[in-house]
């Protein structure tokens, strides 16, 4: 593009700019010298001339006599270097102006002041008397075109000058630079130029430069660098002939290698494919079988040694799992997906496993929202699931007290896409540094004990960090201490569903008018739970007031006279006094100038727990941790002023409760299954929920029982002898194309395989499969499974809605006496009380002997004008009916409830309709049959060790599980007949039987005290 350059041209065209730049500037300060010298010599003369003046202006001022004033103004403005003159009295007027004065607007301007030059004189009084009395100001002015008159031959002389010097000094510098230096650098580079290199006989011929200068020595350099690069060229040659040969055989050697490298990376893939096969295979079996055996009625020592087990066998399968993911990672195959989902369903799930496992440490499990996260993403909910289950579960392990805290915080929201912080804290052990710096490592645990003490197999981590990363976000620990706990986050980039921040910010405007003005009473002895509560409501600008126990609670209400509280929040655990208590308290005391609603929240979901909130009359429920759309929807739906969350919200994504809904009653099934255990297991799961199903040990009898019966869905294994299933459901498929068989396209063919991995799902969708199942298979997953796929046709909907002569459709797994019952939901009952039927026959006695004149009693206190206590009973009454499954009374009752909670007294026709529905669930208990195991009178006593332990299981039950005291009761019952105990056991039993929980725990605990003491 640009012609070559010598070396003298590129030094000339750096050094010229410089030069005439230093050029003008001496010029310049040439000009501004001989300027400012003239200038000021002017002003001089201009000040000497009004002292020579001075005294003739004067005297002709004092005597007002102004022709000899304008005289000898006339007289100056002779003189050159004067463009004008005014003289002004003493009171600013002027007496005589003459020449180019400037005006007095100009006169302190900038642009005057570089104009003009002036000179002043103050006229003094001549006379004696009044000689410093000021009588007048003399003003002479001098404009530019004096000063350009005197500096005009001056600046000529200064360009001609510095004109003539400079081209003199820049032509010697020319001559210095292109003969003195480029021509030496000439010579040597023509030198180097004509260097070539010639053949092995040729000598090497050295440059001549006959100067011992800074160029002579770089030409003595370059010399000894040829020597040296003629001698590595000739070692050049002799290598490249043998190059070809070694290039190839490392290239033959590199294609080994690779094949190689993709022949164990398949065989890697496929052993890990069939570990997970054999391996997931036998757990299902394990798993199923221990979930059908955990529903039967067991004895509770039998029940905790096989929970136990099943608890182990989860950790085995997570431990599966994570070795599953890890090689995901490591092969690079972990792909991530991008589906529009609900932050709030992801927590509901983790919310599901973790609180749980809380509950047993006696630790709270807590989420702080960030109420500006949008409500619904465009990610992987399932890995992001994955992330914080292994976080907060590790949170949990690793903590025995205090509480594990899941916090959100959006970092920024740019261009649609969410940059959110989550961090999870705990009160656990810590970590020392040591620990810090390698826990992200895989396969490290804290320490060498920690696998011993808590398990794992130190991958949880190490895959968060990559799940993260693929996130376009990172993972560190943020702060930990040994023995106070540690707090890790992580950052997460996920795009924002198109709408989601227009519907939250209508949300917003919906409920901002339906909460004003309310006012709420949080009561939590938890500090960071009510801080977190707090935000929420805060958020929702309600008006918030915060205590820490019950006795504060009601302290706060007494006070509050001038602005009573609309709404407390109660949480149930709290030293002194429970919720449940204060709860009781508050309804009992009668100064309250309004009762407020009260909604229970607890990390506590245990049925125990609701029944007392019931029979507290509490107004609502909320278990820990509590999301804001949940939370706003309870306060609204308490106050009575409606729900903004409807199904379409993007925030309410939960699971159907597939298990209740008997969606699935009288489908057909055709379990195709080649082991038997997983076979016996499947097929009693899906009887028990009312469907049928047929068998099948291969692909092959798959093929053939299709095409024989009509059946609503399908449950395919893949691995299996004769024909596989991805083979069947091709074939099944195919099947399709004939005509009179189109039903066959639709049929749902779902993968219930223990093949987990990525491809395999693939695999069965490209066969033709609607869903994939992996074993071992949860219940709850199957069921929401089937209910996708599966659509009963209309008549055999109406036979199951309508049932001729009151009968109802067979259902296995059902006793027949309870099967029998029509206006209770016996199958409802029963999955609540752990489905032990001797357990629920007992609940329907209790609710017969307790409730049998619940809507009477109602009745009377509405009569009496007392709302109040007929509210606090109808709440217990409507926990009980639907405890039991008594549907229909359960939802007359709390339409009741719901009139009674707004002061109205209820419709006589709603009360004798309860009461007839009351009294036909009352003739339908009276029908069944007595089942007492434990009633012979030949048992022998118990012995005093058995006693105490089953004093000690029954304390147990009491803090945990209801159901599961019962059978432990009828044994005492039976282990103390005849004993000096006998009385109290059944005094506890009765209490049990009342729901008086906490008095049959005092007296169980007083009991125990003294049977321990007592000899043995």
């Amino acid at each position: 593009m640009f012609s070559p350059q010598t070396l003298s041209r590129r030094l000339l065209y750096t050094m010229f700019p410089w030069y005439l730049l230093i050029a003008l500037c001496m010029t310049g300060v040439q000009l501004g010298i001989q300027y400012f010298t003239v200038s000021w010599d002017i002003g001089n003369d201009l000040a000497s001339l009004s002292r020579t003046i001075g005294p003739s202006v004067t005297n002709a001022v004092w005597e007002l006599d102004k022709p000899q004033l304008v005289n000898v103004v006339t007289g100056v403005r002779q003189n050159a270097i004067v463009s004008g003159v005014l003289v002004e009295s003493a009171a600013g007027d002027t007496l005589v102006m003459s020449g180019n004065v400037p005006s007095a607007a100009k006169e302190g301007d900038t642009i005057f002041s570089t104009r003009f030059r002036q000179a002043e004189l103050l006229l003094t009084a001549p006379s004696q008397k009044n000689q410093n009395k000021v009588i007048g100001v003399l003003k002479m002015y001098s404009d530019h075109s004096v000063l350009w008159d005197r500096i005009k031959y001056g600046c000529l002389f200064i360009f001609l000058n510095s004109f003539v010097i400079t081209s003199a000094l820049w032509l010697i510098i020319l001559w210095a630079i292109r003969y003195r230096l480029s021509n030496a650098v000439t010579q040597v580079s023509l030198a180097v130029a004509n260097w070539r290199y010639k053949p092995n006989d040729a000598p090497v011929e050295a440059i001549e430069y006959p100067y011992s200068d800074e160029l002579g020595e770089l030409v003595n350099a370059f010399n000894e660098s040829r020597m040296r690069l003629f001698d590595s060229m000739q070692a050049l040659n002799e290598l490249n002939h043998n190059l070809e040969g070694i290039v190839a055989a490392r290239t033959d050697e590199l294609l080994l290698a690779k094949e190689e490298a993709e022949r164990l990376t398949q065989v890697k893939s496929d052993f890990l494919a069939n570990m997970s096969h054999e391996i997931r295979t036998p757990m299902n079996a394990i798993l199923g079988m221990l979930y059908l055996a955990l529903r039967k009625d067991l004895p509770p020592a039998l029940r905790i040694q096989l929970c136990k087990v099943q608890a182990a066998a989860h950790s085995l399968l997570g431990v599966i799992n994570d070795i599953l993911d890890f090689s995901k990672v490591e092969s690079g195959k972990l792909n991530l997906e991008q589906i529009e989902f609900g932050l709030d369903s992801v927590l509901e799930q983790l919310t599901d496993a973790i609180a749980f496992q809380a509950e047993q440490k006696g630790i709270e499990f807590l989420i702080r929202y960030d109420p500006t996260i949008p409500a619904r993403l465009i990610g992987d909910p399932l890995r992001l699931g994955q992330i914080l289950l292994n976080l907060c579960g590790n949170a949990v392990k690793f903590t025995d007290k205090g509480e594990v805290e899941l916090a959100f915080r959006a970092l920024s929201i740019r261009d649609n896409t969410l940059h959110m912080q989550i961090s999870v804290r705990d009160t656990g052990i810590g970590m020392s540094p040591e620990t810090q710096a390698q826990l992200f490592e895989k396969f490290t645990q804290g320490d060498q004990s920690t696998t011993r003490r808590f398990g794992g197999t130190g991958l949880g981590l190490a895959i968060s960090k990559s799940l993260t990363e693929l996130m376009g976000g990172r993972i560190w620990i943020e702060d930990a201490q040994l023995g106070k706990g540690s707090t890790i986050s992580f950052t997460v980039r996920l795009p924002i569903a198109h709408q989601t921040q227009v519907y939250q910010k209508e949300l917003i405007e919906q409920a901002g008018p339906l909460l004003k003005g309310i006012r709420v009473l949080l009561v939590d002895d938890n500090e960071v739970s009510r801080e977190i509560l707090t935000e929420m409501l805060r958020f929702f600008q309600l008006d918030v007031m915060t205590v820490a126990s019950g006795p504060a609670a009601l302290l706060e209400l007494q006070a509050a006279t001038a602005a009573p509280y609309d709404l407390v929040l109660m949480d149930w655990r709290m030293p002194g006094m429970n919720g449940d208590e204060a709860t009781q308290r508050i309804h009992r005391e009668t100064s309250l100038p309004r009762q407020p609603k009260i909604i229970m929240v607890t990390a506590y979901g245990r049925e125990d727990v609701f029944r007392l909130a019931e029979q507290a009359g509490v107004d609502g429920f909320l278990i820990k941790p509590v999301s804001p759309s949940v939370l706003l929807d309870s306060i609204l739906s308490v106050l009575g002023r409606g729900r903004i969350l409807g199904q379409d919200s993007p925030g309410n994504s939960r699971l159907p409760e597939i298990a209740n809904s008997g969606q699935l009653v009288g489908a057909r099934l055709l379990l195709v299954e080649d082991n038997d255990i997983n076979r016996e297991f499947a097929t009693e799961l899906l009887r028990s929920e009312g469907m049928e199903v047929d068998e099948a040990m291969n692909g092959q009898e798959a093929l053939d029982k299709v095409q024989a019966n009509d059946y609503d869905a399908v449950l395919m294994d893949i691995q299996m002898p004769v024909m596989d299933g991805l083979e069947s459901a091709k074939r099944i498929r195919a099947l399709a194309e004939t005509p009179g068989k189109e039903r066959f396209s639709s049929l749902p063919i779902i993968a219930m395989t223990a093949l987990a991995m990525a491809q395999d799902a693939q695999a069965s969708q490209a066969a033709g499969m609607n869903d994939h199942v992996t074993k071992p298979i949860a219940p709850d997953r199957l069921m929401f499974v089937l209910s996708k796929w599966i659509r009963l046709p209309s008549q055999r909907i109406d036979q199951q809605g309508l049932l001729a002569d009151g009968a109802k459709p067979p259902v296995c797994g059902l006793p027949a006496d309870l099967q029998a019952l029509i206006h209770v939901n016996a199958r409802d009952g029963l999955r609540r009380i752990g489905g032990k039927p001797d357990a629920y026959r007992k609940q329907l006695k209790r609710f017969r002997q307790n409730y049998a004149d619940a809507i009477l009693k109602i009745r009377n206190l509405v009569e009496v004008g007392n709302l109040q206590d007929a509210e606090l009973f109808c709440h217990s009454l409507k926990g009980v009916t639907g405890n039991v499954g008594v549907q229909t009374l359960y939802e007359l009752v709390s339409s009741i409830d719901a009139q009674l909670k707004q002061k109205v007294a209820p419709d006589a026709a709603i009360l004798n309709e309860a009461e007839e529905h009351l009294q036909d669930v009352l003739r339908e208990i009276d029908r069944i049959p007595e089942h007492d195991s434990c009633h012979s009178s030949n048992v022998e006593p118990f012995p005093p060790s058995a006693v105490r332990g089953l004093l000690n299981q029954l304390r147990c039950a009491l803090e945990s599980d209801l159901g599961e005291a019962e059978p432990i009761l009828a044994q005492l019952r039976t282990g103390t007949r005849g004993t000096s105990i006998e009385q109290e056991i059944a005094a506890i039993s009765d209490l049990v039987d009342v729901f008086e929980i906490d008095m049959a725990y005092e007296k169980l605990q007083h009991l125990s005290n003294s049977y321990l003491d007592a000899p043995s």
